[in-house]
């Protein structure tokens, strides 16, 4: 995990996504809960395809950001959903 904040936002934009093939939202949330977070805001990046669920909608604001859905059909069933293709 990698916590941003006006300290260290400029490493944001180096930081390295990895995976693909689905995304398992539930063990974040998990994470988050045994960790004892609590963000003010959980950006979630995601191709759009959950493994099972979306996550917990009461646990905190989400912004899903979607990659890899050109025609923008995908939509978060809760918080923000954002495109991003590049």
């Amino acid at each position: 995990p990698q916590q941003f904040d006006d300290m260290n936002m400029e490493e944001f934009m180096d930081y390295e996504l990895m995976g693909g093939g689905g995304t398992e939202f539930d063990c974040c949330y998990d994470y988050m809960k045994e960790a004892g977070i609590e963000p003010k805001k959980f950006i979630m990046f995601t191709d759009g395809y959950p493994w099972g669920s979306w996550g917990n909608p009461d646990y905190c604001d989400v912004l899903h950001v979607i990659h890899g859905d050109a025609q923008r059909k995908i939509e978060a069933p809760f918080g923000v959903t954002i495109h991003y293709e590049q």
